[in-house]
Formats: structure tokens, C-alpha cells, sequence
């Protein structure tokens, strides 16, 4: 196994890996292989193109980058690093409108975009130029070393929306993500003989963990070319000898639904880490019950404190709470991510069991959101002199000093003056026997009257099943408040997805209305 590494920065890291090993491969993608030197020198021909690209801003001189599913992307990120320059990752699968807004916060004027795909069409902002690299010639040995970054420098600019819907351009430095990198070192072990197998999309921060692991710990990264096609998963997961895997929920879920997990072209996986959202009690009895030589790891962590700050692997004592349906814990506090719970008047709880936002604190709290002071101000704040996080999740820590999250500020809803939270309906509909996954949605009658509707669709375990609505009613009567219980509930074959992994929960709503004539 790898030992605990002192610190030490990201270049150093990088060039000590590929001097020693420079023909070792690092990157598997669907068209080809990366060692270490094709990888550097490929990034190195981004980082001489940017060099004629202007700096618009002194303070943030951040490279957008056009991503995909490819080694070339890594390059063009450790590229837009090397030129001094930190980069935000975006994607033809966002909106037009939603990289415009981007752009235009960034204040940039170009875009590498590593594949030359056509996707300004229908755009009325004017199209940015796009940062052409050249073929590398033959080379030998590696580029020369980059100079180190200073810790609070910012290494790259992710756009993650909020409940309004408007992109919201999360700072992240060289400390930030170190820091990150640091805390791993105590959460999970690697050795040399391990694959990491990358199953979401570049600009969603868990790959980022996936990215800075590899290129920090000398490990290689295979990226799924398909991953919403789980057969091609399976099949790529044996090819590359994938062994660990850090996803959303919905990810694992569905190899699970799809009754994969016995299939022996999974032998190599011996984790998963799955975060970014609630994975249900049930899929996670289902997934150590059929595969126990599998460590999961339930996690949590949002993107403006670093990724991830919590892990908790779950165990056969995990067991007897998980059949009641009652959430995992996601983990424990550590010196390097620290945190604390506070009431609704910014009072820190001190108390085991007393239920409250959580706050993260110190190294791991990012520098803010880009040109959004205001909302800086509000989320960002102090607390016993620490540098804080107000991430609006809602949780607890129990007598063993273990978190468990309960829902999220913008969860919980009120509905004929109940408050009611989704993840409660959510976990309740999950644990019958038929649901393979559900999503709480409020259908807004009359706002003019206040009236209001809790719904809920669910995705059944078998696809072509017709679940009986009125005896998933029944059921949920047996274990929720009767004001709890949803006025309507739907049946789809599978529950829309954003680009990230996740139920779309505006989009459950929207396919729901198709279904009904009100």
C-alpha cells in the first residue's frame, strides 16, 4: 500500500511520477493510452498556446475548457495549470445560454475546445475564439517543471447553479484541493495495482477528485466512454481493470436494478464511493449483500468546501439500521475538514443529536463565488474565528460522533401549513418492495391561493412493471403522517437525469404535468 505522503505541491508530485516511470500509463480513454510523458507533453503544447491567450484578469486568469470524455482533456486542464492560468470545465451537454453566462463571467474571449465541436449554434453572444495546439513532434524525455503555484491561488472555477437556477462560479485553490488530496490519504488507500474508473462528467466536481487523485498519487484514471450505457460500464470496467469508482447514487443504482452486480466482469471493482446525493438504504443492502468483497463508501461534501469532506465505509454493523430503511452516516469530522452544526440563528449546537445547518470550516472552504459578492457574504462567514461554509445541508451528529444528513434547507417544503421534507417521502416510497427510486416534486396549484400539492414519482425496479398506485398509497399511509402521504403519484419507466447523474427533479415535474389534465 501507499504510506502516508508529507505534503508536497501538485508539479512536484506530477514530475517525480513521470521521471520515474515516464512510459507508464495514466490515462485510459475510449481511443487510446496515456503515459506519463505523452500526457505532459501534450499538456505542455496547451500550455504554449495559451501563452498568446490574453490574461483578462489579473485576479482570476481562468481558462475555460470545452471538456469531453477523453485523455485530452486531462491534458488540456494540466495544460491551462502549466501556463499559470487556472480553467473552468464546461459542456456541450449544458445550455448555450448557461456557457455564454459563463464566459461571460470569466470575462473570457476564448475557449480551448480540444475537439473542435460545433456548439455555438443559436447563440446570440458572439462566439469565442478558439485556442488551436498544435500536433506534438517527437519528443524525449519530459517538459521541464512548472513553477509551483502559491497555495491560495485559484486552480480552477466550477459553475454550479443554485435553487434560482443561475450559474454560480465556485473558486477552488492550489490549498483547497491539496488540502482535499491530504484527507484522502486517511480515507482510502490505494496501491500501484489500482485503476480509477471515472464515471462523471468533467465539469461536476467529483471528478475532479477523480482527476487530482490519479495525477497526485500516481494512479491511473480509465474514463467511461458511455456511462449512462451500463453495459458498456461492465464491459470497460473488466477491460481496464477498473478497482474503484466514485459516483452519484443513481449510478449505482441502476447496476444494481439491473441485476449486474453478480457479473464477472465486475471482479475487479473492490470499491465504490457513491456521493453528491442520498444513496437508499435499500440499494446499499442490496449492494453488500450481493457483493461483500466490495468496501462502499457513503460520502458527502459540496463543491464550494473542496469536493468532498466526509466518508464513512459501510459495514455489515450498518446492516440492522439500513433494513429499517434509516439513512447511513456519512462520516466523521477530521483535522483537516473540520465542521459544526448551527440553529437557525447562527448559534453553534454543541450537543450530540441537535439537528442543524452544517458548516464547514478552515482549509477546505473555498474563496468564494466568482463576481458574487453578495452571495459570498452570505455563505461565507466566520465562525470561532475559522473561515466558514454555510453548505444549507441539514444533519446531525450522533453520541459516536458520527454525521448523518437529513435533508436540505430547500427540501423541505410547506404544504397546507405542514412542513414536509422530500427525502423522508423519498426513503419511505424506496423501502417498498416494488420502488426502485422516487422524487417529491410540489405542484403549485393556485399561488394566488397558496394551494399547494405534494407529488411523487417513482421508477419501479423492473421497468416494464405496472405498479398499482393506490396500493403504493396504502403503504405509505402505513408509515408517514397522513399530511406527508402525496396527492398524486406517478409511474415512470426512469426517472429523468441531469447531466450530472442525478434525478432532475424540475424535470419529474414537467414530465408529470404531460401525465395529467388539471
Amino acid at each position: 500500500m501507499i504510506s502516508n505522503i508529507a505534503k508536497s505541491t501538485i508539479f512536484q508530485r506530477i514530475w517525480s511520477s513521470a521521471s520515474n516511470a515516464p512510459t507508464k500509463k495514466i490515462i485510459y480513454d475510449q481511443d487510446r493510452d496515456w503515459t506519463w510523458s505523452e500526457l505532459l507533453w501534450r499538456a505542455q503544447a496547451y500550455a504554449d498556446a495559451l501563452e498568446c491567450v490574453p490574461v483578462t484578469s489579473i485576479h482570476t486568469p481562468i481558462v475555460p475548457i470545452l471538456v469531453n470524455r477523453k485523455g485530452e482533456t486531462v491534458a488540456a486542464i494540466l495544460g491551462a495549470l502549466i501556463a499559470g492560468r487556472g480553467f473552468a470545465p464546461m459542456s456541450v451537454q449544458q445550455p448555450i445560454t448557461r456557457i455564454a453566462y459563463c464566459l461571460n463571467a470569466l470575462g473570457a474571449m476564448s475557449i480551448v475546445n480540444p475537439e473542435g465541436v460545433e456548439y455555438w449554434n443559436g447563440a446570440e453572444a458572439e462566439k469565442p475564439h478558439q485556442v488551436s495546439v498544435r500536433e506534438n513532434m517527437d519528443v524525449k524525455g519530459l517538459p521541464l517543471q512548472p513553477i509551483e503555484a502559491s497555495q491560495e491561488k485559484v486552480l480552477y472555477v466550477l459553475f454550479t447553479s443554485g435553487s434560482t437556477g443561475e450559474p454560480k462560479g465556485v473558486m477552488a485553490s492550489y490549498g483547497n484541493i491539496e488540502n482535499t488530496m491530504l484527507w484522502s490519504q486517511d480515507m482510502l488507500t490505494w496501491s500501484q495495482s489500482d485503476v480509477i474508473g471515472c464515471c462523471t462528467n468533467f465539469f461536476f466536481d467529483i471528478s475532479m477528485f477523480d482527476v487530482f487523485s490519479s495525477l497526485y498519487f500516481n494512479i491511473p484514471i480509465a474514463i467511461y466512454s458511455q456511462p449512462a450505457e451500463l453495459e458498456k460500464v461492465v464491459s470497460e470496467t473488466a477491460q481496464f481493470k477498473i478497482t474503484s469508482v466514485f459516483g452519484v447514487p443513481t449510478f449505482f443504482s441502476q447496476i444494481l436494478r439491473m441485476g449486474m452486480l453478480g457479473d464477472s466482469r465486475l471482479s475487479s471493482l473492490r470499491r465504490i464511493v457513491s456521493g453528491g446525493d442520498f444513496f437508499p438504504p435499500a440499494h446499499i443492502v442490496g449492494w453488500l449483500e450481493a457483493r461483500p468483497d466490495i468496501d462502499i463508501f457513503n460520502v458527502w461534501g459540496p463543491t464550494e468546501t473542496s469536493i468532498v469532506n466526509t466518508m464513512h465505509r459501510v459495514t455489515t454493523k450498518d446492516l440492522p439500521a439500513l433494513r429499517l430503511g434509516r439513512s447511513a452516516p456519512v462520516g466523521k469530522m477530521h483535522e483537516r475538514m473540520s465542521f459544526c452544526l448551527i440553529d437557525g440563528d447562527g448559534s453553534v449546537l454543541r450537543l450530540p443529536n441537535q439537528r442543524g445547518e452544517i458548516c464547514m470550516l478552515g482549509e477546505c472552504v473555498t474563496q468564494g463565488y466568482l463576481g458574487d459578492t453578495e452571495r459570498t457574504t452570505y455563505a461565507y462567514i466566520e465562525i470561532d474565528g475559522m473561515r466558514a461554509f454555510r453548505t444549507q445541508d441539514l444533519g446531525y451528529v450522533d453520541e459516536a460522533g458520527n454525521l448523518f444528513i437529513v435533508g436540505r434547507m430547500g427540501s423541505t417544503v410547506k404544504v397546507a401549513g405542514y412542513r414536509i421534507d422530500f427525502g423522508e417521502v423519498e426513503s419511505a416510497a424506496v423501502a417498498l418492495t416494488d420502488v426502485h427510486l422516487a422524487c417529491s416534486v410540489v405542484y403549485e396549484g393556485r399561488p394566488d391561493y397558496g394551494y399547494r400539492e405534494l407529488w411523487l414519482a417513482v421508477e419501479p425496479k423492473n421497468s416494464e412493471a405496472k405498479l398499482d398506485i393506490y396500493s403504493i398509497k396504502k403503504k405509505l399511509r402505513a408509515v408517514l403522517p397522513l399530511y406527508m402521504v402525496p396527492k398524486r403519484i406517478f409511474v415512470f419507466s426512469n426517472l429523468p437525469r441531469n447531466p450530472n447523474g442525478k434525478i432532475d427533479r424540475k424535470a419529474v415535474l414537467k414530465l408529470a404535468l404531460t401525465q395529467i389534465e388539471l
